[in-house]
């Protein structure tokens, strides 16, 4: 495999068919499965049973995520979905918002370019982007 290639150093499942991924760089990502998993046939019995799901480790190297020698995720697939998830929901997230990528980017201190960075899906979305995010909310609500 190529050594610039996506790394995992930790997995942990959550909330539904979601998994807590760390990459080897300490980039963390929300991954929703739930549509790799419907799609495959191998994956079926982890569908219904979140025990099994929950059961899921980190493969040979960091190049996959397991539960079994049959049902695996690679760590290209997974990072794939990371920066297609993670550009949906800030683009659905400044939508929302009725901002511009500039307006938004100047709420939640970032620049510009990294923000069409996140939105065309080319970087991770990074933990405190979508916590600011979040926080922007939060304090909205309140107030």
């Amino acid at each position: 495999m190529d050594a610039d290639a996506p790394n995992l150093r930790a997995v942990q499942a959550a909330k539904g068919r979601r998994l807590l991924v760390t990459w080897k760089g300490g980039a963390e990502s929300v991954v929703d499965v739930s549509r790799h998993l419907a799609e495959y046939a191998v994956f079926a019995p982890l569908r219904p049973d979140d025990d099994a799901f929950r059961r899921i480790q980190v493969g040979e190297w960091g190049w996959c995520v397991h539960w079994s020698d049959d049902m695996e995720i690679s760590s290209d697939t997974l990072w794939r979905l990371a920066l297609e998830q993670g550009a949906a929901w800030l683009r659905a997230w400044r939508s929302a918002h009725r901002m511009t990528q500039a307006e938004a980017a100047k709420a939640l201190g970032v620049s510009p370019r990294m923000w069409r960075y996140y939105e065309a899906g080319s970087h991770l979305l990074p933990k405190t982007v979508r916590l600011a995010s979040i926080g922007l909310d939060a304090q909205a609500r309140a107030a």
